[in-house]
């Protein structure tokens, strides 16, 4: 007779959130754990993910992280600076808010890699050999990112290699007033950096990613490029085609609330870029990322209504289940920005996951997976939903 092994089967996700709003900081550390370990039920945490809005500032942040880091009995821990927080029952932007969400029931292990600034493509093999295996394809990396000092194309590239089947989601923490964007693993500050949790669940998180972008014109095609400047479209000047079909004649605020939808040759998915300038001489427009000839490019503006519909639309595609968590990576011009009421964009997220705990950020991008590639897509604009399936 044969022997069977029996392998144990991991348990659900459980999750707990904790929040605190107290300007000074004192006690709001040990408040939000206590809350989100009570919530656990007496199992020990898997793993924390904490957030700290920037209006707390430089040094209340750093000694709020110090004091996590006391009080955490759990070495998979990851933390941000956020320009706000997307909570089930508020948004908090703007004003000191810092939230965390602990996790059972998923083994975590947690990767970190500082100084990256002109050695991007060393950060595959560094994050790799913090990791005790390959991650699988019902596992998450989640990943927060110094957003300003880092070339993104080679540290999505690495974050590819890392995870391999994988998905990636995260965001780029926000600037903190008289500071850079902070990020930490473990306890320890990682600076011009990124860090991550490799997460290993019982079932796949579902990923949902949603905009509020109406199309002002139909797609074209970059027939001349050089650099950031796209030259023509369709074979026209660039920038007659911008004024044509946009109304946009001025160079200043009339051109920043126009954005381009990107389709990049050679990547399956589609992004979103600001315009950052105009060349009446050589009849171009200027978007914030290199493109080449071939690419594809649709101008769109932002729109209240568009973006409630995408969103109620994205969730309702999600397929039926409990769910234990969500994590939600946003854009600080969402929102009630964007949806006009406050509250409104989270309602949405809540009423999505029930009784289950949200931990929504606003940064400077968001990450999610390619659905037709393998390279991690850079967002902006967005909104990225991770819901993590409960018991």
């Amino acid at each position: 007779m044969a022997d069977w092994a029996i392998i144990p089967e991991t348990p659900p996700v459980r999750a707990g959130l904790g929040i605190s709003t107290r300007p000074e900081g004192h006690r709001g550390v040990e408040d939000a754990l206590e809350a989100a370990l009570e919530d656990l039920e007496g199992a020990p945490p898997d793993a924390v993910i904490a957030v700290a809005t920037a209006a707390l500032g430089q040094n209340l942040l750093g000694e709020l992280m110090e004091r996590l880091a006391l009080a955490l009995d759990c070495p998979a821990w990851l933390a941000a600076s956020a320009e706000g927080l997307l909570l089930a029952d508020r948004e908090i932007v703007g004003l000191p808010g810092f939230a965390l969400v602990a996790l059972s029931g998923v083994p975590a292990e947690v990767f970190a890699c500082e100084g990256l600034a002109g050695r991007e493509s060393a950060a595959a093999d560094e994050m790799a050999s913090q990791l005790s295996g390959q991650p699988g394809p019902d596992d998450l990396l989640v990943v927060f990112a110094d957003s300003h000092r880092m070339a993104p194309a080679p540290v999505l590239e690495a974050l590819a290699e890392v995870a391999g089947p994988a998905a990636v989601v995260g965001f780029g923490a926000s600037e903190v007033p008289g500071g850079s964007p902070q990020v930490w693993a473990a306890g320890d500050r990682v600076e011009d950096g990124c860090a991550g949790l490799w997460l290993r669940p019982s079932r796949p998180p579902e990923i949902a990613v949603s905009d509020g972008l109406r199309p002002v014109a139909e797609e074209m095609e970059v027939t001349r490029a050089q650099g950031h400047w796209v030259l023509g479209l369709d074979g026209y000047p660039a920038l007659e085609c911008l004024r044509d079909v946009s109304g946009v004649h001025g160079s200043g605020g009339e051109v920043r609330e126009i954005l381009a939808r990107l389709s990049q040759a050679g990547v399956a998915g589609e992004v979103v870029r600001n315009l950052v300038g105009v060349d009446p001489v050589r009849r171009a427009f200027a978007l914030a990322t290199p493109v080449a000839q071939g690419d594809r490019i649709r101008l769109v503006r932002r729109d209240s209504r568009v973006a409630r519909e995408n969103l109620r639309a994205d969730l309702a595609e999600l397929s039926p289940c409990r769910p234990g968590l969500g994590l939600y990576f946003s854009c600080p011009s969402r929102g009630a920005r964007l949806f006009e009421h406050e509250g409104l964009e989270s309602g949405y997220l809540a009423g999505a996951l029930g009784p289950a705990p949200l931990l929504g950020m606003m940064g400077a991008f968001q990450l999610a997976p390619d659905p037709r590639g393998t390279v991690p897509l850079l967002h902006t604009y967005s909104g990225v939903l991770a819901r993590f399936e409960g018991s």
